[in-house]
């Protein structure tokens, strides 16, 4: 497969964000809702309303357009330093719930299973961990560094909690209830941090 590119468009040939944008969109739907099998050059442009030719003169295959696409939209904040970790880890709760309710969540877990079962895809993409991964580790380093959590909170199990609860709290809601789970998600989020936190201090201390 050819590097990740996606880096601009032909030399002559002004970049469109525009285009981007759409193509970008498309790819989140179509691979969201179809996965690999479902994924081509000619579901995206269809999609997108662009023609097939323009996404060659862009991106060389449609596995290089797929991981710049997720790259683009798969995005969480991951430098949150409010100073105070329960703002903090509430902050990046409330992104991935967000996430998981959106076309881009739908992605972000066919990419999950895709990352194990297609290696040759997108296996090479996280040799430097997951950004969630790191998120929750300065998270924790910083909490620590100011006294807020103990020394030896492990940042994996925080992590676990937070992408777990939000998962199936988007995932497993039916539909007819979804509605009501997003007005009442402020709630959620403050009880599942309030939560989280007291296991994870609890837990820290009593192993001490």
């Amino acid at each position: 497969m050819a590097a990740a590119s996606g880096t601009g468009a032909p030399r002559g040939r002004p970049r469109d964000p525009e285009f981007e944008n759409r193509v970008y969109d498309a790819v989140v739907e179509v691979y969201g809702r179809g996965g690999l099998k479902g994924f081509t050059m000619g579901a995206v442009a269809r999609n997108a309303r662009v023609g097939k030719a323009s996404l060659y003169q862009r991106w060389p295959d449609k596995e290089t357009l797929l991981v710049a696409a997720l790259d683009a939209r798969i995005v969480l904040d991951t430098h949150i330093d409010t100073g105070d970790l329960r703002a903090d880890l509430r902050r990046l709760a409330e992104q991935m719930l967000q996430m998981f309710w959106s076309d881009t969540g739908h992605a972000f877990m066919r990419r999950i299973v895709d990352t194990s079962v297609h290696p040759e895809v997108f296996g090479f993409r996280h040799r430097k961990g997951s950004p969630t991964v790191l998120a929750a580790r300065r998270l924790v380093h910083n909490a620590v560094a100011r006294g807020d959590l103990p020394a030896g909170t492990s940042p994996t199990v925080l992590m676990d909690l937070v992408f777990g609860a939000t998962m199936m709290h988007a995932t497993v809601t039916p539909i007819a209830m979804r509605e009501k789970a997003r007005a009442r998600a402020d709630a959620y989020l403050d009880e599942l941090v309030d939560t989280i936190l007291a296991g994870v201090r609890g837990a820290t201390t009593a192993d001490t």
